[in-house]
């Protein structure tokens, strides 16, 4: 499975990264005894020691809304659970950026941080500094049901008139669906969370990979931290499209604007290529198709094709609830795999 070998190279670079540490510790500790040590050098072994304890492998998952982002999610992260976890849903389903994580340091939960605070002018770096600002929620690792109500309050959003989310900058003329919920209604739904930070303990996780999810245009132009130094910061982007709308003008917007030049590392998942799958097709013309519409995401693009794996989110977490192996997918995640071995983890990688 694609999960185990990614748990793998993480795991190898935790071990690698430890073994660097405890390197440094050892010269740094001989340095203290012998003639050579001052004070400045002193200084610059514990900052290197602190970066590469601080030191985490980000993973941004970057995509329009109803893309199946966050089933990708589930699948990956939480599908041991033989449950759908995070709220996926028709439709726009997760509605504040959401980062998930493992900090031993702290019990598994969720903290959410309250949409009014784009009301002040305290930037996410610094409330994530101020626990007050934040509510939290123990997530019950011991009860999937218990963990999926407090989970789907990641979907929560409340009335507000135009002028209230103008305030705090969530009112876009140019949407539709706000325009006609003003005209039929006189309210607009806007997110009742700003921000949510999952703490929970994935063997991958706790490897030291964090996930950030990140829903939708209108949310990444709302936050311009994400755009100039969380996104551009991660260590690889994965973009998801989908099969049943193809590459749609929001989902370029998205592409040119924070990924195209801004990401080193970028993986395209042409999600919901079940949609292909005919019982009454050969299965020759369906990986044609399949095969086709992989090169038309990646001229789209820009990209080579060997950098779009074609992929069913929700068939895969069928699968792995199941104990299924999906043989559809095979082939996209033999690809992937090999993708991750060659070239995300090769040593000179940034890190």
């Amino acid at each position: 499975m694609i999960s185990q070998r990614l748990e793998a190279k993480v795991h190898e670079y935790q071990e690698w990264r430890n073994t660097l540490r405890q390197t440094i510790t050892d010269y740094r500790d001989w340095l203290a005894k012998s003639q050579y040590s001052d004070a400045v050098q002193e200084l610059r072994l514990y900052d290197v020691l602190e970066m590469l304890r601080r030191d985490q492998l980000v993973l941004a998952f970057l995509a329009e809304f109803s893309r199946g982002k966050t089933e990708m999610i589930n699948a990956l992260f939480f599908a041991d659970f033989n449950q759908r976890l995070l709220p996926s849903e028709p439709g726009r389903t997760t509605m504040c950026p959401t980062e998930i994580f493992w900090d031993a340091r702290e019990e598994p939960c969720i903290k959410l941080l309250p949409i009014g605070t784009r009301a002040s002018d305290d930037s996410l770096t610094y409330l994530k500094t101020t626990p007050n600002a934040w509510q939290k929620f123990k997530l019950n690792i011991d009860s999937p049901a218990e963990m999926q109500a407090i989970l789907r309050k990641l979907i929560e959003q409340k009335e507000v008139t135009q002028g209230e989310a103008e305030a705090l900058g969530l009112y876009n003329p140019q949407d539709i669906g706000m325009t006609n919920a003003l005209k039929t209604h006189g309210l607009l739904k806007i997110p009742f969370w700003r921000h949510a930070i999952i703490n929970y303990p994935h063997p991958l996780l706790k490897s030291g990979l964090v996930v950030i999810d990140t829903p939708g245009l209108n949310t990444l132009g709302a936050e311009p931290e994400l755009t100039l130094s969380i996104i551009p910061n991660a260590h690889a982007v994965l973009f998801l499209t989908a099969t049943d709308t193809g590459i749609t003008q929001s989902d370029m917007q998205i592409w040119n604007e924070y990924i195209k030049g801004r990401t080193k590392y970028k993986l395209v998942l042409l999600n919901k290529i079940d949609m292909l799958w005919d019982a009454l097709k050969p299965k020759q013309d369906i990986a044609n198709e399949i095969a086709k519409q992989v090169n038309v995401t990646a001229h789209q693009l820009g990209v080579s094709p060997d950098s779009v794996f074609a992929i069913s989110a929700q068939k895969a977490l069928v699968a792995k609830i199941k104990k299924m192996n999906p043989c559809s997918n095979k082939a996209a995640l033999l690809s992937l795999k090999r993708y991750w071995e060659t070239r995300l983890f090769k040593p000179n990688m940034r890190f």
